[in-house]
């Protein structure tokens, strides 16, 4: 008896299966669908780079310096365009072993006459 119930069951799933299928003169679904993906990034960008440096740089070489009478300048005496009077003698501008010269002028050179 179980083996009847069972086919019978079986049967009927299969008519009820059948029935729900669609007739054979129904229309087709239409399954396209449209995706629109069209992104617009706007990406304008403005960066301005122009860096404007003033390197002019102006040096006076002609260096017109004022000595100061009795000053040391890099170990040397400045004592003018004059004589000088060292160790009971008058020596002339220029003349003699004490003095040196450095670019025109004659200085006091204390490392050979030191004071």
């Amino acid at each position: 008896m179980l083996k009847r119930l069972s086919a019978v069951l079986a049967v009927a799933a299969i008519g009820f299966a059948v029935s729900f299928a669609s007739p054979a003169d129904a229309k087709p679904v239409n399954k396209n669908v449209h995706v629109n993906k069209t992104v617009n990034v706007q990406r304008n960008v403005h960066v301005n780079r122009t860096v404007n440096v003033n390197r002019n740089v102006h040096v006076n070489r002609t260096v017109s310096t004022r000595y100061v009478v009795g000053q040391r300048y890099n170990g040397h005496i400045w004592y003018g365009r004059n004589r000088h009077f060292w160790r009971g003698r008058w020596y002339a501008y220029g003349v003699g072993p004490c003095w040196i010269n450095v670019d025109g002028l004659w200085f006091w050179n204390e490392l050979d006459c030191p004071i």
